[in-house]
Protein backbone atom coordinates (compact mmCIF):
# COMPACT_ATOMS: atom_id res chain seq x y z
CA UNK A 1 0.00 0.00 0.00
CA UNK A 2 1.30 3.34 -0.57
CA UNK A 3 0.16 7.16 -0.11
CA UNK A 4 0.61 9.70 -2.76
CA UNK A 5 0.28 13.61 -2.60
CA UNK A 6 -2.86 14.30 -5.46
CA UNK A 7 -1.11 17.56 -7.91
CA UNK A 8 -2.90 20.02 -9.33
CA UNK A 9 -3.09 18.22 -12.76
CA UNK A 10 -5.05 15.16 -10.49
CA UNK A 11 -7.92 17.44 -9.79
CA UNK A 12 -10.34 16.31 -12.98
CA UNK A 13 -9.16 12.03 -11.87
CA UNK A 14 -9.84 13.17 -7.90
CA UNK A 15 -13.30 14.38 -8.34
CA UNK A 16 -14.22 11.72 -10.36
CA UNK A 17 -12.94 9.04 -7.83
CA UNK A 18 -15.18 10.84 -5.25
CA UNK A 19 -18.07 10.90 -6.86
CA UNK A 20 -18.24 7.34 -7.79
CA UNK A 21 -16.98 6.22 -4.42
CA UNK A 22 -19.43 8.38 -1.70
CA UNK A 23 -22.73 7.67 -0.44
CA UNK A 24 -25.48 10.28 -1.07
CA UNK A 25 -25.02 12.63 2.01
CA UNK A 26 -21.90 14.37 2.86
CA UNK A 27 -18.66 14.08 0.52
CA UNK A 28 -18.47 17.35 -0.88
CA UNK A 29 -16.38 18.35 1.62
CA UNK A 30 -13.87 15.66 -0.15
CA UNK A 31 -14.52 17.19 -3.23
CA UNK A 32 -11.65 19.92 -5.25
CA UNK A 33 -13.27 22.66 -5.16
CA UNK A 34 -13.76 22.31 -1.45
CA UNK A 35 -11.03 21.83 -0.44
CA UNK A 36 -9.30 25.33 -2.52
CA UNK A 37 -12.37 27.13 -1.34
CA UNK A 38 -11.34 26.47 2.32
CA UNK A 39 -7.83 27.06 1.26
CA UNK A 40 -8.28 30.68 0.20
CA UNK A 41 -10.35 31.11 3.61
CA UNK A 42 -6.96 30.09 5.47
CA UNK A 43 -6.81 26.26 6.12
CA UNK A 44 -3.51 24.17 5.36
CA UNK A 45 -5.23 21.66 3.22
CA UNK A 46 -3.78 18.46 1.75
CA UNK A 47 -4.93 15.80 -0.35
CA UNK A 48 -3.17 12.20 -0.84
CA UNK A 49 -4.62 9.10 -2.78
CA UNK A 50 -4.11 5.48 -1.35
CA UNK A 51 -3.11 2.84 -3.72
CA UNK A 52 -2.65 -1.14 -3.50
CA UNK A 53 -0.63 -1.78 -6.29
CA UNK A 54 -1.59 -0.05 -9.47
CA UNK A 55 -5.26 0.35 -7.92
CA UNK A 56 -6.62 3.51 -6.46
CA UNK A 57 -8.12 2.77 -3.31
CA UNK A 58 -9.38 5.40 -1.51
CA UNK A 59 -9.02 9.21 -0.86
CA UNK A 60 -8.59 11.93 1.70
CA UNK A 61 -8.36 15.91 2.11
CA UNK A 62 -6.45 16.33 5.58
CA UNK A 63 -7.00 20.25 6.85
CA UNK A 64 -4.48 20.50 10.32
CA UNK A 65 -6.31 22.62 12.72
CA UNK A 66 -4.16 24.32 15.38
CA UNK A 67 -3.45 23.40 19.01
CA UNK A 68 -1.58 25.21 21.80
CA UNK A 69 2.50 24.61 21.33
CA UNK A 70 2.89 24.64 17.89
CA UNK A 71 0.71 21.02 17.65
CA UNK A 72 -1.88 20.61 15.56
CA UNK A 73 -4.78 17.84 14.96
CA UNK A 74 -5.78 16.31 11.58
CA UNK A 75 -9.35 16.41 10.30
CA UNK A 76 -10.80 14.71 7.39
CA UNK A 77 -14.49 15.94 6.63
CA UNK A 78 -16.14 13.21 5.61
CA UNK A 79 -13.34 11.13 4.59
CA UNK A 80 -11.27 8.90 3.81
CA UNK A 81 -13.33 8.42 0.77
CA UNK A 82 -13.00 4.46 0.14
CA UNK A 83 -13.65 2.50 -2.67
CA UNK A 84 -16.82 0.81 -2.82
CA UNK A 85 -14.89 -2.98 -3.60
CA UNK A 86 -13.33 -2.54 -0.26
CA UNK A 87 -14.39 -5.77 2.10
CA UNK A 88 -14.00 -5.09 5.66
CA UNK A 89 -10.17 -6.64 6.26
CA UNK A 90 -8.95 -4.19 3.45
CA UNK A 91 -10.93 -1.29 4.96
CA UNK A 92 -9.13 -2.02 8.46
CA UNK A 93 -5.69 -2.25 6.38
CA UNK A 94 -6.28 1.49 5.19
CA UNK A 95 -6.65 3.02 8.46
CA UNK A 96 -4.18 1.45 10.16
CA UNK A 97 -2.01 2.49 7.16
CA UNK A 98 -3.22 6.01 6.95
CA UNK A 99 -2.52 5.92 11.06
CA UNK A 100 1.17 4.10 10.55
CA UNK A 101 2.05 7.10 7.76
CA UNK A 102 0.59 9.84 9.53
CA UNK A 103 2.91 9.15 12.32
CA UNK A 104 5.78 9.42 10.84
CA UNK A 105 5.11 11.90 8.43
CA UNK A 106 3.68 14.58 10.91
CA UNK A 107 5.47 14.46 13.99
CA UNK A 108 3.18 17.72 15.27
CA UNK A 109 0.16 16.14 14.91
CA UNK A 110 -1.38 15.37 17.93
CA UNK A 111 -3.92 12.76 16.44
CA UNK A 112 -6.19 12.13 13.00
CA UNK A 113 -9.84 13.19 12.99
CA UNK A 114 -11.52 10.78 10.36
CA UNK A 115 -15.42 11.08 9.74
CA UNK A 116 -15.66 8.39 7.53
CA UNK A 117 -18.98 7.87 5.14
CA UNK A 118 -19.51 4.33 5.90
CA UNK A 119 -22.18 2.50 8.13
CA UNK A 120 -21.58 1.29 11.94
CA UNK A 121 -20.95 -2.35 11.45
CA UNK A 122 -17.76 -1.23 9.82
CA UNK A 123 -16.26 0.71 12.28
CA UNK A 124 -17.01 -1.83 14.70
CA UNK A 125 -13.63 -3.63 14.10
CA UNK A 126 -11.95 -0.65 14.23
CA UNK A 127 -12.43 -0.05 17.81
CA UNK A 128 -10.37 -2.93 18.48
CA UNK A 129 -7.31 -1.14 17.30
CA UNK A 130 -7.25 1.51 20.10
CA UNK A 131 -9.31 4.16 17.59
CA UNK A 132 -11.41 6.55 19.92
CA UNK A 133 -14.93 7.39 19.09
CA UNK A 134 -15.39 11.17 20.65
CA UNK A 135 -19.38 11.37 21.79
CA UNK A 136 -20.04 14.48 19.88
CA UNK A 137 -19.87 15.16 16.31
CA UNK A 138 -18.68 17.87 13.84
CA UNK A 139 -20.79 16.91 10.89
CA UNK A 140 -24.29 16.26 11.28
CA UNK A 141 -24.89 12.55 12.06
CA UNK A 142 -28.10 12.11 10.68
CA UNK A 143 -29.30 13.70 6.47
CA UNK A 144 -32.61 14.03 5.58
CA UNK A 145 -32.38 13.12 1.56
CA UNK A 146 -35.69 13.19 -1.05
CA UNK A 147 -34.78 10.55 -4.10
CA UNK A 148 -35.32 11.93 -6.78
CA UNK A 149 -35.47 9.35 -8.94
CA UNK A 150 -39.07 8.73 -8.26
CA UNK A 151 -41.67 10.62 -10.57
CA UNK A 152 -42.28 14.07 -9.82
CA UNK A 153 -46.12 12.74 -8.18
CA UNK A 154 -44.96 10.49 -6.19
CA UNK A 155 -42.38 12.66 -4.46
CA UNK A 156 -44.87 15.06 -3.44
CA UNK A 157 -47.15 11.99 -2.76
CA UNK A 158 -44.76 11.67 -0.35
CA UNK A 159 -44.88 14.61 1.61
CA UNK A 160 -46.49 15.23 4.95
CA UNK A 161 -50.57 16.72 3.83
CA UNK A 162 -49.10 20.00 5.66
CA UNK A 163 -46.08 20.51 3.39
CA UNK A 164 -48.03 20.02 0.42
CA UNK A 165 -50.88 22.32 1.38
CA UNK A 166 -48.02 25.44 2.63
CA UNK A 167 -46.81 24.64 -1.32
CA UNK A 168 -50.02 25.38 -2.61
CA UNK A 169 -50.38 28.46 0.05
CA UNK A 170 -46.79 30.21 -1.46
CA UNK A 171 -48.23 29.32 -5.00
CA UNK A 172 -51.49 31.55 -4.22
CA UNK A 173 -49.61 34.35 -1.78
CA UNK A 174 -47.30 35.19 -5.06
CA UNK A 175 -44.08 33.21 -4.05
CA UNK A 176 -41.86 32.91 -7.02
CA UNK A 177 -38.19 31.48 -7.38
CA UNK A 178 -35.74 32.70 -9.20
CA UNK A 179 -31.86 30.56 -9.80
CA UNK A 180 -28.75 33.34 -9.48
CA UNK A 181 -25.22 33.31 -10.00
CA UNK A 182 -24.23 34.59 -7.10
CA UNK A 183 -20.90 35.98 -8.96
CA UNK A 184 -23.05 38.66 -10.71
CA UNK A 185 -25.30 39.41 -7.22
CA UNK A 186 -22.15 41.41 -5.90
CA UNK A 187 -24.02 43.00 -2.63
CA UNK A 188 -25.45 40.45 -0.54
CA UNK A 189 -27.17 42.80 1.59
CA UNK A 190 -30.28 40.71 1.35
CA UNK A 191 -29.20 37.76 2.49
CA UNK A 192 -27.50 38.88 5.62
CA UNK A 193 -30.52 41.17 6.71
CA UNK A 194 -32.79 38.33 6.19
CA UNK A 195 -29.77 35.89 8.34
CA UNK A 196 -30.31 38.87 11.32
CA UNK A 197 -34.07 38.58 11.36
CA UNK A 198 -33.14 34.29 10.72
CA UNK A 199 -31.28 34.73 14.00
CA UNK A 200 -33.01 36.65 15.92
CA UNK A 201 -35.94 34.27 15.41
CA UNK A 202 -33.80 31.60 16.80
CA UNK A 203 -33.53 33.08 20.19
CA UNK A 204 -29.81 34.84 18.92
CA UNK A 205 -28.04 31.89 18.39
CA UNK A 206 -26.05 32.22 15.32
CA UNK A 207 -25.58 29.30 13.55
CA UNK A 208 -23.77 31.06 10.57
CA UNK A 209 -20.00 30.83 9.41
CA UNK A 210 -18.60 34.38 9.55
CA UNK A 211 -18.76 36.75 6.53
CA UNK A 212 -15.45 35.79 5.44
CA UNK A 213 -16.36 32.24 4.95
CA UNK A 214 -19.01 32.98 2.58
CA UNK A 215 -16.85 35.67 0.53
CA UNK A 216 -14.51 32.86 -0.02
CA UNK A 217 -16.91 30.04 -0.74
CA UNK A 218 -18.81 32.68 -3.55
CA UNK A 219 -15.90 33.69 -4.81
CA UNK A 220 -14.00 30.05 -5.27
CA UNK A 221 -16.91 27.33 -6.01
CA UNK A 222 -18.44 28.65 -9.68
CA UNK A 223 -22.17 29.05 -9.85
CA UNK A 224 -24.16 26.01 -11.68
CA UNK A 225 -24.69 26.91 -15.14
CA UNK A 226 -26.22 24.70 -18.18
CA UNK A 227 -23.29 23.12 -18.88
CA UNK A 228 -22.26 22.25 -15.38
CA UNK A 229 -20.24 19.09 -14.60
CA UNK A 230 -21.48 17.19 -12.20
CA UNK A 231 -17.87 16.16 -11.69
CA UNK A 232 -17.61 20.19 -10.50
CA UNK A 233 -18.72 21.12 -7.52
CA UNK A 234 -20.96 23.99 -8.09
CA UNK A 235 -23.60 26.48 -5.91
CA UNK A 236 -26.87 27.11 -6.97
CA UNK A 237 -28.46 30.37 -5.40
CA UNK A 238 -31.96 30.00 -5.50
CA UNK A 239 -34.05 33.54 -4.52
CA UNK A 240 -37.63 33.03 -3.00
CA UNK A 241 -39.49 36.41 -3.73
CA UNK A 242 -43.42 37.61 -2.45
CA UNK A 243 -44.63 39.90 -4.73
CA UNK A 244 -41.26 40.58 -6.51
CA UNK A 245 -40.26 41.43 -2.81
CA UNK A 246 -37.02 39.56 -1.37
CA UNK A 247 -38.35 36.96 1.03
CA UNK A 248 -35.65 34.52 1.25
CA UNK A 249 -32.24 32.64 -0.07
CA UNK A 250 -31.07 29.14 -0.43
CA UNK A 251 -27.56 27.97 -1.16
CA UNK A 252 -27.57 24.48 -2.67
CA UNK A 253 -24.50 22.51 -3.83
CA UNK A 254 -24.22 20.33 -6.38
CA UNK A 255 -22.18 17.65 -7.36
CA UNK A 256 -21.89 13.90 -8.63
CA UNK A 257 -25.65 12.26 -7.70
CA UNK A 258 -26.66 15.25 -5.01
CA UNK A 259 -27.53 18.83 -4.44
CA UNK A 260 -26.96 19.62 -1.05
CA UNK A 261 -28.59 22.39 0.98
CA UNK A 262 -26.15 24.08 2.73
CA UNK A 263 -27.76 27.63 4.33
CA UNK A 264 -30.45 29.80 4.19
CA UNK A 265 -31.75 32.71 5.49
CA UNK A 266 -35.56 33.76 5.06
CA UNK A 267 -37.63 37.40 6.11
CA UNK A 268 -39.83 37.24 9.41
CA UNK A 269 -42.85 39.17 7.68
CA UNK A 270 -42.93 36.67 4.56
CA UNK A 271 -42.71 33.31 6.92
CA UNK A 272 -46.54 32.87 6.47
CA UNK A 273 -46.19 32.69 2.59
CA UNK A 274 -44.21 29.57 3.41
CA UNK A 275 -41.71 30.61 0.66
CA UNK A 276 -38.87 28.06 2.75
CA UNK A 277 -40.86 25.26 1.84
CA UNK A 278 -41.23 26.64 -1.73
CA UNK A 279 -37.98 27.42 -1.77
CA UNK A 280 -36.54 23.14 -0.85
CA UNK A 281 -38.98 21.73 -3.53
CA UNK A 282 -38.22 24.30 -6.41
CA UNK A 283 -34.04 23.36 -5.95
CA UNK A 284 -35.31 19.61 -5.52
CA UNK A 285 -36.46 20.18 -9.40
CA UNK A 286 -33.94 21.68 -10.62
CA UNK A 287 -31.82 18.83 -9.39
CA UNK A 288 -34.28 16.01 -10.62
CA UNK A 289 -34.36 18.00 -14.08
CA UNK A 290 -30.74 17.90 -14.12
CA UNK A 291 -30.33 14.79 -13.48
CA UNK A 292 -29.61 14.23 -10.09
CA UNK A 293 -30.64 11.69 -7.86
CA UNK A 294 -30.67 12.57 -4.30
CA UNK A 295 -31.42 16.52 -2.81
CA UNK A 296 -30.24 16.82 0.57
CA UNK A 297 -32.05 18.79 2.84
CA UNK A 298 -29.16 18.64 5.86
CA UNK A 299 -28.44 17.37 9.26
CA UNK A 300 -31.34 16.55 11.21
CA UNK A 301 -30.87 15.97 15.26
CA UNK A 302 -34.39 15.37 17.55
CA UNK A 303 -32.21 16.95 20.59
CA UNK A 304 -30.12 19.87 19.05
CA UNK A 305 -32.84 20.89 16.23
CA UNK A 306 -36.19 19.86 17.13
CA UNK A 307 -38.51 22.39 15.13
CA UNK A 308 -36.01 22.15 12.10
CA UNK A 309 -36.26 18.33 12.36
CA UNK A 310 -39.54 17.92 12.54
CA UNK A 311 -40.22 20.60 9.36
CA UNK A 312 -37.47 18.28 7.10
CA UNK A 313 -39.60 15.08 7.91
CA UNK A 314 -42.42 16.47 6.33
CA UNK A 315 -41.11 16.04 3.18
CA UNK A 316 -40.58 12.34 3.56
CA UNK A 317 -37.16 10.99 2.09
CA UNK A 318 -35.10 9.13 2.91
CA UNK A 319 -32.65 9.27 6.76
CA UNK A 320 -28.80 8.51 6.81
CA UNK A 321 -26.82 7.44 9.87
CA UNK A 322 -22.86 7.73 9.85
CA UNK A 323 -20.86 6.51 12.33
CA UNK A 324 -19.43 10.44 13.39
CA UNK A 325 -15.99 11.12 14.27
CA UNK A 326 -12.85 8.51 14.59
CA UNK A 327 -9.69 9.68 16.14
CA UNK A 328 -6.98 8.10 15.69
CA UNK A 329 -4.28 8.98 18.48
CA UNK A 330 -0.49 9.41 17.13
CA UNK A 331 0.81 11.45 20.57
CA UNK A 332 -1.44 9.32 22.99
CA UNK A 333 -0.37 10.89 26.59
CA UNK A 334 -0.88 14.48 24.64
CA UNK A 335 -5.06 13.23 23.22
CA UNK A 336 -5.69 12.02 26.59
CA UNK A 337 -4.42 16.14 27.80
CA UNK A 338 -6.73 17.21 25.19
CA UNK A 339 -9.88 15.15 26.06
CA UNK A 340 -9.42 16.18 29.32
CA UNK A 341 -8.94 19.92 28.76
CA UNK A 342 -12.24 19.85 26.33
CA UNK A 343 -14.44 18.15 29.36
CA UNK A 344 -13.27 20.67 31.25
CA UNK A 345 -14.49 23.79 28.88
CA UNK A 346 -17.64 21.70 27.74
CA UNK A 347 -18.31 21.13 31.74
CA UNK A 348 -17.61 24.98 32.19
CA UNK A 349 -20.12 26.18 29.55
CA UNK A 350 -22.61 23.41 30.50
Amino acid sequence: MQITPAQSSDRESWNIFIRNNYPPVGVFMQTWEWGEFKKDWGKKIERFFVTDGDQLIAAFMLAEHSLPFGFSYGYLPRGPVLAKTLDQQKINAVFSFIRDWAAQKYRHLVFLRLEPPVQEEVIAELEKERFFRPDYYIQPKYNLTLDLTKPEEEILASFHSSTRSNLNRAERRGVTVTLKNHRQEINQSDFWQMAKDTISRNSGKNLYPPRTYFDSMFKILPALEDETSPDQLSIGTFYGYQHNKPAATHYVLFFGDTATYLYGASATECLKSKVTTYLHWQAAREAKARGFKYYDLGGIDEKLWPSITTFKRQFGGLEFAYVGLIDIPLRPRLYQLYNFLKKIRRLGKS
